[in-house]
């Protein structure tokens, strides 16, 4: 295996790691999403590497079998195999190859993710819960995917997301390079890849995307530029929020949150979060005809409504809501929900 898995220094003058999915069921189908910092588009293995592909589709059976990260050094050639898994599924390698006398450039910190579009949570491992930052009880654990997005800030390509998000066909992928905000302060720039799947969940289909994300620097060549304000955003925000309004994103199809709008405060005191030792994110049995029929209203024009949502302490919290239509494109649309808590 350490003969020559990948010929880098074909493509550059020192070798450099590769950011390789595997999303698929190991089925061989793998392509490079990273090369040496430099985001790519689903490239395909076999036309980016030639004669190596054989080579590392047998290190990608190594690594998924021992859940280990191999070296191999011998036959003039030193090769690093890191494996990222999410659970006891795959979703990407980091390979470096060079000469058998040169040692490995630090491997860029990366993470590999699930994001269940039917129950709209999120799941990292271990890894990129560490590059994220995520707080240690919310780890190893499905949290809502508005949580997720509270951490984060989108970069231009946001509709896209939010179409895939909603419309969540099998095969749709998607990339983007978003910001990620750590509990200390710090940031970092994330270029993410993503397949979407259908998956047997409690024995029940799910649609979820399988995911990884790596590192890059600012800048870094193949990367998309943020715009000041995102297009969804400004869609969205035609004047700064009055103070006590709360303002978040809904998905129609299933009526659950996908994320808080940029610029809106977060609600401490409504669980949404879906995190251990917090409620579960709920409307109230009695209300959600409310709910449903304002989502039926958007169809003709916005609606209001009064309802209660499941407070963080368990109790049961009041909200006066006003529900608005919004077009992601011309095939998907979300609701805006406006609201306040009634004292």
């Amino acid at each position: 295996m350490a003969d020559k898995i990948v010929r880098q220094e074909e493509h550059a003058r020192s070798p450099q790691w590769l950011l390789i999915e595997t999303f698929g069921e190991l089925d061989g189908n793998y392509t490079i999403v990273d090369w040496g910092g430099h985001p790519k588009e689903f490239l395909s293995l076999d036309k980016a590497v030639k004669g190596a592909a054989a080579k590392i589709r047998q290190a990608v059976t190594v690594v998924a079998r021992s859940r280990e990260p191999l070296t191999a050094v011998g036959a003039g050639r030193h090769v690093e195999v890191y494996p990222h898994f999410v659970g006891d599924r795959l979703h990407g390698v980091q390979v470096w190859s060079g000469t058998e006398g040169q040692a490995a450039p630090p491997r860029p910190r990366a993470g590999a993710w699930d994001i269940n579009l039917t129950t709209l949570t999120a799941l990292g491992s271990a890894e990129w819960a560490d590059l994220a930052d995520i707080p240690e009880e919310q780890r190893g654990t499905a949290r809502s995917l508005a949580n997720m997005f509270a951490q984060v800030q989108t970069d231009e390509r946001e509709l896209i997301a939010m179409k895939r998000i909603i419309a969540a066909v099998p095969g749709t992928t998607h990339q983007g390079v978003w910001t990620v905000y750590r509990r200390d302060g710090a940031s970092f720039r994330s270029h993410f890849s993503c397949r979407i799947y259908e998956s047997l969940v409690d024995q029940l289909q799910h649609r979820v995307a399988h995911g990884i994300s790596q590192e890059i620097s600012v800048g870094a060549p193949g990367e998309a530029q943020p715009q000041p304000l995102v297009l969804l955003e400004h869609r969205l925000l035609e004047a700064d929020t009055p103070a006590g309004e709360y303002r978040a994103l809904i998905n129609l199809r299933n009526l659950r949150l996908i994320r808080w709008v940029h610029g809106s405060p977060i609600p401490e005191e409504i669980a949404w979060r879906g995190i251990e030792g917090e409620p579960a994110p709920e409307v109230h049995p009695d209300d959600r005809p409310v709910m449903v029929e304002m989502a039926r209203g958007l169809a003709k024009s916005s609606t209001t409504g009064k309802m209660r949502v499941r407070g963080v302490d368990g109790s049961w919290i009041t909200i006066s809501a006003r529900a608005s239509l919004v077009a992601i494109d011309q095939e998907t649309t979300a609701a805006l929900l406006k609201f306040t808590m009634d004292c």
